[in-house]
């Protein structure tokens, strides 16, 4: 009887381990074209993790396909808005794109860890470490950082239409 109950329970955490390690990436939808050096294809979602993992998939999640991100730092959240792509990260990591297949590095200004990021009246804004708050007006290309009043660790961000 010990036997058994010991492998239900190594089987009840290796479910929770996956489950955690799932909550650290994040996927968004969005409906693009574009080229990927062989094959036209419609990005659905893309899922972005650590050591700068971005995968996309082009037909509702069922297969997947590794990108270059372009960076080691780990990525946090990933957003699509305004047909563009912006994932944030790690060491204030900050990436765009517009197809879900090319992205390109970000200037961010901090070294902080970025965990949110939302979209509304036309701004981009993104928030992590010691009350980090960046804004973004034109997609995502140039960052400003703003004042929170706060040092503590933001870990998301919403607007209210």
């Amino acid at each position: 009887m010990k036997n058994i109950l010991y492998v239900l329970l190594l089987t009840g955490l290796s479910l929770i381990i996956l489950s955690c390690a799932k909550k650290d990436s994040t996927s968004s939808t969005a409906s693009t074209t574009s080229t990927d050096n062989t094959t036209t294809s419609s990005v659905s979602f893309v899922s972005v993790g650590t050591n700068g993992t971005i995968l996309t998939s082009s037909d509702n999640g069922t297969t997947w396909t590794s990108r270059t991100s372009g960076t080691s730092n780990g990525l946090q959240r990933v957003i699509y808005a305004n047909s563009t792509f912006v994932t944030v990260g790690d060491s204030g990591t900050i990436l765009t794109s517009s197809d879900g297949i090319s992205w390109t590095s970000r200037t961010s200004g901090t070294t902080k860890t970025l965990y949110g990021i939302t979209y509304g009246n036309s701004t981009f804004v993104t928030v992590g470490n010691s009350g980090t708050i960046l804004t973004s007006s034109d997609n995502g290309t140039t960052w400003s950082s703003r004042t929170s009043g706060t040092t503590e660790y933001l870990f998301g961000v919403a607007y209210k239409e």
